[in-house]
């Protein structure tokens, strides 16, 4: 009998021998053979005292060993864990006090470790001992490292880390870049503005704007960004131009749609802004984008440019695009035969089987290059089964400006019909 009331006793305490805990003995097992795992047993056992297990889990992250004591957190009682981590927060904040920034980091991430197991309130202390030590980092250009990214953090932390970012966005001392992402990933509306705002006036006292700032500017977006990003669009050097083009590419904005059309058809603007302008067009896309888009296919002079934006109405409206861009082409325009089939054919045939589709409606287009555009598409495209379709239109007699005499649909269509007859 009082050899199981011994046996009892050793496996309340912690460690062999059935040694008792303490704050010494818990710095002493830091440096043992089996002082991690006696160190465990003194965090998981609940005839433990709450502050000593919060010492023993700071000692084990002291000797590289957090993940394990994350792993332990869910194992516990969560009314055991909250009497835990009453001591074990305060003791994660004097760490983050540590000048060795790897100390410093480990009691952050452990404090964040355990900010998912503290109720509402208290995960509020928690963020606002942390947001210094996040602020500090960010200021230093520190936004990498750890067990647990700042972005994950502030991300958890959700918009109330916005106006944090916002101020060290308005500090010309503070490197940008990484810090503008950070408000992207993290912030809300109105914080994605003011961050926008604030970068805007330091690229405004920037005698050259370098490419990662006109990205962080598009990236974060807003009235003040947009606008910014216009002045230098219709007032700025060629290369300025292009680059706040590029800029306003980085998210959707559908605001700048019509800053987007009217660039991309205005006949006098420099081509390398226009063709930037085609792309934004197609990244905020829509019904108003495809509509615009099919305007500049019929209204612009320039063959090359008509193609772009056929494209554009391609990467817009996919296969519902494709009759209707079509007929938008200039009937009396003149189309080399080498052009439509590179720039319309193969367009909708890099639509796949939805392109097949369009590439049939074509076929009863009341628009000869529609007709044409559709059968040169379905050599590629087609099957045997499309064959039928195609050979319907071998008799038909139109002609397309700019192919070659004699040319005409019936006679592709034939010679297509013939091919896929043979597939």
């Amino acid at each position: 009998m009082k050899t199981r009331v011994l046996a009892l006793a050793c496996v309340l305490v912690v460690a062999g021998g059935c040694d008792s805990v303490s704050s010494q003995k818990i710095q002493q097992w830091k440096g043992t053979q089996k002082g991690p795992a006696r160190l465990q047993e003194a965090l998981k056992r609940a005839s433990v005292p709450p502050r000593l297990r919060a010492e023993a889990a700071a000692a084990l992250n002291d000797i590289d060993m957090a993940d394990q004591v994350d792993q332990i957190w869910p194992q516990i009682a969560a009314a055991e864990r909250w009497e835990i981590l009453k001591s074990f927060v305060p003791i994660c904040i004097e760490g983050m006090k540590s000048s060795d920034v790897l100390k410093m980091r480990a009691a952050r991430d452990s404090l964040f470790a355990v900010r998912g197991f503290a109720q509402p309130e208290e995960q509020k202390q928690i963020d606002a001992a942390l947001m210094p030590s996040l602020e500090a980092d960010i200021r230093a250009g520190r936004v990498t490292g750890g067990r647990h990214s700042i972005d994950k953090m502030l991300a958890a932390m959700g918009p109330s880390a916005g106006p944090m970012l916002v101020a060290l966005l308005s500090d010309p001392k503070v490197p940008y870049a990484g810090t503008a992402d950070l408000l992207v990933r993290v912030g809300d509306d109105g914080a994605r503005e003011a961050g926008g705002a604030a970068l805007v006036k330091r690229a405004a006292r920037t005698p050259e704007i370098p490419v990662p700032m006109w990205r962080a500017m598009g990236a974060l977006g807003g009235k003040s960004v947009l606008d910014f990003l216009t002045r230098k669009i219709e007032g700025g050097s060629q290369n300025d131009a292009v680059m706040a083009a590029q800029a306003l590419q980085q998210r959707r904005e559908p605001s700048a749609l019509p800053l987007a059309l009217g660039v991309a058809g205005h006949q006098k603007v420099n081509k390398a802004v226009r063709d930037e302008m085609f792309g934004l067009v197609e990244k905020i896309g829509g019904p108003e984008a495809q509509r615009g888009l099919i305007q500049i296919i019929a209204s612009d002079p320039n063959d090359i440019v008509r193609y772009r934006a056929y494209e554009a109405a391609l990467e817009v409206g996919k296969d519902a695009a494709v009759v209707s861009a079509l007929e938008s082409f200039p009937a009396g325009a003149s189309y080399k035969k080498e052009d439509v089939v590179d720039f319309l054919a193969k367009d909708v045939t890099k639509l796949g089987p939805s392109g097949k589709v369009a590439a049939r409606k074509c076929l009863a287009s009341g628009s000869a290059l529609a007709r044409m555009t559709g059968v040169l598409a379905l050599e590629n495209l087609g099957d045997a089964a499309d064959g039928a379709a195609v050979l319907k239109l071998s008799a038909d007699k139109g002609t397309v400006k700019g192919f070659p005499a004699g040319d005409t649909v019936g006679k592709e269509a034939a010679r297509v019909a013939a091919l896929l007859q043979k597939k």
